[in-house]
């Protein structure tokens, strides 16, 4: 039984990866005759994850005194969000938002899969990271105006309101969606898939595919989670420490060299930031108790009602202190590393997105959601190679 479980975990898994990928089920459910059955595999997925573990966990479950912490305080801020929704698409945006991914991270922690399994996994991510590639040398063949008239039968600049996905320009080239649907999400799926197959000894090469998408996608916070997280595994090995004067001689030339590249074609312009800074302090017109947040269901996606930048905030550690307060945000962080995998790699990855979320709100991506808690998944170790550094 334990065995037939574990084999439906890995095909819900399998669903879940699928779901990310919107502009190519988008095209796939348009032949079928209706697109919009496109936005249900998300959910659906995680239903069937949720169920399949109900079922794991009918004889044996095991809880720590933070889970049951957690557990009640966001019950608690969960009857503020039920008083402060706008309906059910308000709730289950909010819902999904706030609670998806704590849900998701507890599930996965306790989960285990063989090796085969788990390559099965790892192997289509590859492929989409392959397929997606070739989508954005599509767009730069075609234009962006031909890309999504083929993709989708129309074309309109920037976000199209009715099918959701985007496309857009970072100075001289194209933001493309490929077929994930937003540039974002396919620079964090790649970034994303690049450190899942960072763990694994026989993706040592294949994960470097994934460079080329995260680049291509030309999203900043993306590009900062893998440097901060090659910066702490370069940095904390001591034969690379030794080598460290040699390696800042050659490093700093290029570097320089790169920043003016970059800087030449506003890649480093901190634009954005001032107007993030100035739309935080201007925008967000929202009652909150700065220790126990309350403004759940205010804020972020599910504020649909009220539009502009209370929408996105663009920040999940802001997004968080205002629906959960610093009381949430110190049991978010402390629940994280509770479950993650007590390794150097692994509290890289952690650092990397902590310092992300100031800069984007990260739970308003599909691919985050989906992706991310699969960190969390241990691998039984006789079966697999580890490439973990303690």
């Amino acid at each position: 039984m334990k065995v037939k479980l574990n084999k439906l975990f890995c095909w819900s898994i399998i669903l879940t990866i699928i779901s990310t990928q919107g502009l190519l089920i988008f095209i796939v459910f348009k032949i079928l005759g209706n697109w919009e059955f496109k936005k249900f595999i998300h959910p659906l997925s995680f239903f069937i994850i949720f169920i399949l573990f109900i079922f794991k966990s009918i004889k044996k479950i095991t809880i720590t005194l933070l889970d049951v912490l957690f557990t009640l305080y966001f019950l608690g801020l969960f009857l503020v969000l039920l008083l402060n929704n706008d309906g059910f698409q308000s709730l289950y945006i909010t819902f999904r938002e706030i609670y998806l991914l704590f849900i998701l991270v507890f599930i996965f922690q306790k989960l285990e899969l063989n090796e085969k399994e788990w390559l099965k996994i790892l192997n289509l991510l590859f492929y989409l990271l392959i397929l997606n590639t070739l989508f954005i040398a599509l767009t730069y063949i075609l234009g962006p105006e031909n890309y999504m008239k083929l993709l989708t039968g129309r074309y309109q600049w920037g976000v199209d309101e009715e099918y959701g996905f985007k496309i857009t320009n970072f100075s001289k080239f194209w933001r493309t969606p490929a077929l994930i649907g937003n540039p974002a999400s396919l620079g964090y799926f790649s970034a994303l898939t690049y450190l899942l197959m960072d763990q694994n000894e026989k993706f040592k090469k294949k994960k470097y595919f994934a460079l080329i998408p995260l680049f291509l996608s030309f999203v900043r916070s993306a590009y900062l989670i893998f440097i901060v997280y090659e910066f702490f595994k370069f940095f904390t090995k001591k034969k690379n420490l030794k080598k460290v004067f040699t390696i800042l001689k050659v490093g700093i030339p290029i570097l320089l060299i790169t920043a003016l590249l970059l800087a030449k074609n506003k890649v480093l312009s901190t634009a954005s930031l001032y107007a993030r800074l100035h739309l935080w302090s201007t925008e967000i017109n929202v009652n909150y108790n700065i220790f126990f947040g309350g403004a759940i269901g205010n804020v972020g996606g599910g504020a649909r009602n009220v539009g502009g930048f209370i929408e996105t905030v663009d920040s999940y550690w802001f997004y968080l202190l205002l629906s959960s307060g610093f009381t949430g945000i110190i049991m978010v962080i402390l629940f994280m590393y509770e479950k993650s995998k007590k390794n150097n790699k692994f509290l890289f990855i952690l650092i990397a997105f902590f310092i992300a979320g100031f800069f984007v709100n990260l739970t308003q991506s599909i691919v985050f959601l989906a992706i991310f808690p699969l960190l969390f998944v241990k691998i039984k170790k006789e079966e697999v190679i580890h490439n973990l550094e303690k």
